[in-house]
């Protein structure tokens, strides 16, 4: 583990902050890190930063990310990564589709698929206005961006997949990318299989370990360690576990029903 410093603290909505460090990395779009805070825990995190100082975004929602939310410019945390797969960029033409804190891992993918000559669509979403994300940065990296809000205040009134149904009706891309509730990510691949899109999914399960010893992210049927095996992994990978959009399990391994397919 190493020990770094917070050289930035971003607001980037109500509810969630970047936190830029001290730390030089050259990371894959999509991997993550182990991010420890003395006296509270250690938590996984996505790269949102991956060229140059490493930096990751938090959504403020439990007791760890709460406190990581107190975390001020000079404090120290530690570090251990980056780690697990990331996503690999394939083809000429690709399409992001992030909801929430999700779209941290496509943003940098955004810009290095923008700097191999690639043509990137993206598609952002979220609850409302306040709460998208990275939207100015992906646009500035040269991709297309379609929003979409539950509430309607920015770009269409719906979720991305309504977004992305309408983009795929007459439009077709080499590989798509998703990140955001698990939910949606099915929704994802279900209309990209329909197309023949390959699709590549960014995960979350409950991390303990991160490096693949312990055990508690592996997926059932599989057995895949979503900290090793991924969390990026393709459609193929997802279509053989019957846990993805069904369930995921929590620090006791209770199953934990996603609200999606039964």
């Amino acid at each position: 583990m190493k020990i770094a410093t917070v050289k930035k603290v971003i607001r980037e909505t109500e509810r969630i902050k970047t936190f830029i460090l001290d730390l030089e990395t050259r990371a894959m779009p999509g991997q993550f890190g182990m991010f420890w805070i003395p006296g509270v825990d250690e938590k996984p995190m996505s790269l949102s930063y991956i060229n140059g100082s490493m930096g990751f975004t938090v959504l403020k929602m439990g007791p760890f990310s709460s406190k990581m939310h107190e975390v001020k410019e000079g404090d120290r945390i530690g570090v251990r990564g980056p780690m697990g797969r990331g996503f690999k960029l394939k083809g000429e033409r690709i399409i992001l589709v992030g909801g929430g804190v999700g779209v941290a891992p496509l943003a940098p993918l955004a810009e290095k698929a923008a700097d191999q000559g690639m043509e990137v669509t993206a598609i952002i979403g979220a609850m409302t206005a306040k709460e998208l994300l990275f939207v100015d940065r992906i646009r500035n990296a040269g991709a297309e961006v379609w929003l979409a809000t539950d509430d309607g205040t920015a770009g269409i009134k719906g979720f991305t997949t309504d977004v992305l149904r309408e983009l795929l009706a007459g439009d077709t891309y080499d590989q798509c990318y998703t990140c955001g509730p698990e939910i949606m990510m099915v929704k994802v691949m279900d209309q990209t299989r329909e197309k023949g899109i390959p699709t590549q999914v960014s995960l979350h399960r409950y991390f303990k370990c991160g490096v693949g010893l312990c055990g508690q992210c592996a997926m059932d049927d599989t057995g895949f360690r979503v900290c090793k095996e991924g969390p990026c992994f393709r459609d193929k990978d997802m279509e053989k576990t019957k846990e993805f959009g069904r369930y995921w399990r929590d620090a006791t391994s209770r199953r934990i029903p996603l609200g999606g397919k039964k």
